[in-house]
């Protein structure tokens, strides 16, 4: 699974008509190079390695750091079940 950046850009801004950073304020963002893979854990004192997860992408502000995670499964940038091509 991979799309580029112009890709995830604009199912963003599809769903995200005007954004602001909570924290500051501005209104500018970058797209980061990479995706996040966010474990969903059983038991709050154990760490466990595979199984579910919620894979993101993430923006982030380009005054403050602030960092905004969004599931691709909710752009519907994931691949569906039984298909080969995401789409």
């Amino acid at each position: 699974m991979s799309y580029n950046k112009r890709e995830i850009a604009q199912e963003l801004s599809e769903k995200i008509s005007r954004i602001t950073c909570p924290m500051c304020q501005n209104n500018r963002f970058v797209l980061a190079d990479g995706y996040f893979n966010n474990q969903l854990q059983r038991d709050i004192g154990s760490y466990s390695i595979g199984g579910a997860g919620i894979p993101t992408v993430a923006i982030i502000c380009e005054n403050c750091g602030f960092v905004s995670q969004h599931a691709l499964g909710s752009l519907g940038l994931l691949p569906k079940k039984g298909g080969n091509d995401g789409k």
